[in-house]
């Protein structure tokens, strides 16, 4: 004798496939994010390279440095009205050819515009993130020996007068890239936790707290230790002003068994240490996608086993 099918067990079956199609449908979305934020990693990699690469070429010119390229701008950029037209030809191309070379500097975040006639000029640093100019810094020095700086705009926890005293006199374009390097540090610090506070909001206990520097770093977070959500504090910081990246993150969980939180917040202090603040979250997150689809989908595997058991 046939058994007469249970309607309200067909139901429960078409749901759950219906459920598993849709879980297995975000875990390949997920899967497809993270192919193509590391597809970005990629490229920010490559782009990073080219750009060292530029600035290595750049400070090798055949024309010299910076220095001479802009001295000889100067003496050169007003011929003499008795001068013959090919040697005011000759000379403007060679102008020109100067300009191109300070151009260069100036797609590396260096720039520099002579303010007076042998006496100011007025650099420019331009810091950027990953393609993206955050700010720019001036200064205005006396060419003339000794150097000396006239105005600028730098904070002031980057030691300048510190920075001055070993290279202004006797390397100015080393004196710029020790100051560029840690502008540009800086801003992409402050940059960081401004996307942290901007994209992950719900994950954060709290504001960020931080110096002016944003060189040390405090905030809390959530995790799922078992059934239970647990704080976890965070520390972080960068010993050097020209880091991107912490030297030192300390990872605190006060309200759980260390025992069993340890492996995870050892996991959590290598992101926080290898990646920018905010992408350490955007893994997390994913991580966590992932976990959360691959146990429903084996519980929704196991009901569908279960149910066709008792069909």
């Amino acid at each position: 004798m046939r058994k007469t099918e249970n309607p309200g067990v067909m139901q429960r079956l078409k749901e759950l496939e219906e459920c598993a199609h849709k879980l297995a449908t975000e875990q390949l979305e997920t899967q497809h994010r993270a192919q193509l934020l590391e597809q970005e990693r990629t490229v920010i990699r490559r782009l990073r390279s080219q750009r060292d690469a530029l600035r290595t070429r750049v400070t090798a010119q055949s024309a010299g440095p910076m220095l001479d390229i802009l001295t000889e701008t100067r003496a050169i950029s007003t011929p003499q009205s008795d001068q013959v037209d090919v040697r005011t030809t000759l000379l403007k191309e060679r102008v020109k050819s100067l300009q191109d070379i300070l151009e260069a500097y100036h797609l590396t975040g260096l720039s520099v515009k002579v303010r007076e006639l042998n006496s100011t000029s007025t650099f420019c640093i331009s810091t950027a993130y990953e393609g993206i100019y955050l700010d720019s810094y001036y200064l205005d020095i006396q060419m003339q020996h000794p150097r000396k700086i006239i105005s600028h705009n730098i904070p002031a926890f980057i030691p300048l007068d510190q920075t001055a005293l070993s290279y202004l006199q006797q390397d100015l374009p080393r004196f710029l890239d020790v100051l560029r390097d840690a502008l540009n540090a800086y801003s992409s610090r402050r940059y960081q936790v401004e996307q942290l506070q901007e994209l992950h909001t719900a994950s954060l206990i709290g504001q960020v707290q931080r110096n002016a520097a944003y060189n040390l770093l405090k905030f809390r977070y959530q995790i799922l230790c078992g059934d239970m959500e647990q704080d976890v504090q965070v520390k972080v910081v960068y010993r050097h002003l020209a880091c991107c990246l912490p030297t030192g993150v300390t990872l605190t969980c006060t309200g759980a068994d260390a025992e069993s939180v340890n492996t995870k917040l050892e996991c959590h202090r290598q992101l926080f240490e290898k990646m920018e603040l905010y992408r350490v979250f955007d893994s997390l997150k994913l991580q966590e996608e992932v976990a959360v689809s691959s146990g429903i989908h084996s519980t929704v595997h196991s009901c569908d086993t279960s149910s066709c058991h008792s069909i």
